[in-house]
């Protein structure tokens, strides 16, 4: 008997403490308030177009929620009026796209590093994302009849480009899906002298009409030199045929006037069988009315006439 209460004073006192452990975890959660966290994001494409990603989360402790209808200001290296770049407003993923205008080319040129500068209303809420010019180079060679492509990444440091070693990158070809990987590895570390070499080995892929393939390199989310993507056009590929009578037989995918005879033959069967047994219901409901009617006048004379 004793031993009966002993247990369950041991399980009543665990269930008052998990109790008392849950109640403290779930004050302490909702003592935390949720904190909006703002990151930028460069791209640079093919040297030519720039543009700045900022993405704005709601972070409620480890969770992340992208945090829409946010009204930034981004401005270049000083949160002055004549150094805006843009204002965005995040969308419904919390992202907002600002590209940087041709106003302020020349400060964007008369420096090798950018810092950018995020403010909401009067709050500076974001003002060490610094980026530091930089472009990809591609070279190709052909060494008995092996295809190599090369690499290179080099950042501006005193009005010179100078190499970058261990940079992770794709080094590939560009497909609709994104970049295949143009040998065994999905990415590729520069060396000393910021170059990579990669051998070709998917040459058999299909180009456009000329055999071109258009060769890509793609530096993502690097933290000193943001987003990079340079591509390439060469004659790797295998031509591609257009069937200009393809859609002119009788296939699927043709247009309706190529439809194939057995799908002609399977539809009008079909309709046929349907409208031909609705008809034949018809019919059949008519013969029964007038049967209905020839049955009630047989049964009426066969009656004694009333006295």
């Amino acid at each position: 008997m004793k031993k009966m209460n002993q247990n369950k004073f041991i399980l009543l006192f665990l269930f008052i403490s998990f109790n008392l452990f849950n109640n403290t975890l779930t004050a302490q959660n909702d003592s935390v308030k949720p904190e909006n966290v703002v990151r930028l994001h460069y791209f640079n494409i093919n040297g030519k177009m720039q543009y700045l990603v900022l993405e704005s989360l709601l972070k409620n402790g480890r969770v992340f929620t992208p945090h829409s209808k946010m009204t930034y200001e981004i401005y270049l290296d000083s949160a002055a009026q004549k150094n805006l770049v843009s204002s965005v407003t995040t969308d419904e993923e919390g992202k907002g796209k600002a590209f940087i205008p041709p106003a302020l080319k020349s400060i964007w040129d008369a420096s090798s590093q950018h810092t950018f500068i995020v403010k909401q209303g009067d709050e500076e809420v974001l003002s060490d994302y610094t980026i530091t010019k930089a472009k990809i180079t591609i070279d190709t060679s052909t060494v008995d009849g092996v295809k190599n492509i090369t690499a290179t990444v080099m950042d501006l440091k005193n009005s010179e480009w100078v190499p970058i070693s261990d940079v992770e990158m794709r080094v590939g070809i560009k497909r609709l899906v994104g970049i295949v990987s143009a040998g065994d590895e999905p990415t590729y570390t520069t060396d000393s002298t910021g170059s990579v070499t990669v051998e070709l080995k998917k040459d058999s892929m299909p180009g456009d009409q000329k055999g071109n393939l258009v060769l890509a390199v793609k530096i993502q989310d690097n933290d000193e030199i943001g987003n990079l993507l340079m591509e390439k056009t060469v004659p790797w590929g295998k031509v591609t045929e257009h069937n200009t009578t393809f859609f002119e037989q009788r296939t699927l995918w043709s247009t309706r006037f190529k439809t194939p005879y057995w799908l002609l033959f399977t539809v009008y069967s079909i309709a046929i069988g349907i409208w031909g047994t609705l008809i034949y219901l018809v019919f059949r409901i008519i013969k029964i009315g007038k049967l209905g009617k020839q049955f009630a006048m047989i049964n009426g004379s066969d009656e004694p006439d009333d006295i």
